[in-house]
């Protein structure tokens, strides 16, 4: 009697668990972060002090100024609402560095992020499918891929993706069984504006 009831193997589920696991904890403490309280807060002038500060003060580069309501009004953190980008390489050029591979990454990666122009993205999850020649998905390929795609990211577009960091921008597998070969999805997280 067989125990393969269509379910996913252990490894396999390990592997989502630990990213979504990864994903969960990045959030949690991205979102708990205030900002500081003012350790000197301005005393209220009063109408001398004020007469004679205008008069004699010069500044103190040693305290910086009280932040504004606008500053503090909402906490920082990583927006709940992500975004996907797609671009489809040949994986084994790409992980061989091959130079028309990584011209062909840059433009679709540009083209794909033009309509988030003025974000930064601050977390980065790619995850590639490389099939093997039955069809069936070559995970260790898959994860070599993207993390080949996750490295050329930062170069590909400076402005727009963090420098690279297994912790920011890192390359997953992907198993759906209707994804391409050579397929790299972007999973985009932005921080709250």
């Amino acid at each position: 009697m067989s125990r393969d009831s269509g379910r996913p193997g252990g490894t396999y589920l390990a592997g989502w668990l630990f990213a979504d696991l990864l994903l969960v904890i990045v959030l949690v403490v991205l979102g708990s972060e205030m900002p500081a309280a003012d350790p000197h807060p301005d005393p209220e002038p009063t109408a001398t002090a004020t007469a004679t500060a205008t008069a004699t003060a010069t500044p103190d580069p040693s305290r910086s100024p009280s932040p504004t309501h606008s500053d503090t009004s909402r906490p920082g953190g990583l927006d709940p609402v992500t975004v996907s980008i797609g671009i489809r390489l040949d994986p084994d050029a790409l992980i061989a560095g091959r130079p028309s591979e990584t011209a062909e990454l840059t433009r679709q990666v540009t083209q794909e992020i033009k309509r988030y122009e003025g974000r930064t993205a601050a977390f980065v999850m790619v995850f590639g499918t490389v099939r093997a020649s039955g069809g069936s998905v070559d995970t260790g390929r898959s994860d070599e891929y993207a993390t080949a795609v996750a490295r050329q990211l930062p170069q590909a577009a400076p402005r727009f993706f963090p420098p690279y960091s297994e912790k920011i921008i890192r390359g997953y597998h992907d198993s759906g069984s209707a994804i391409a070969s050579g397929t790299a999805r972007i999973e985009l997280f932005f921080l709250l504006s």
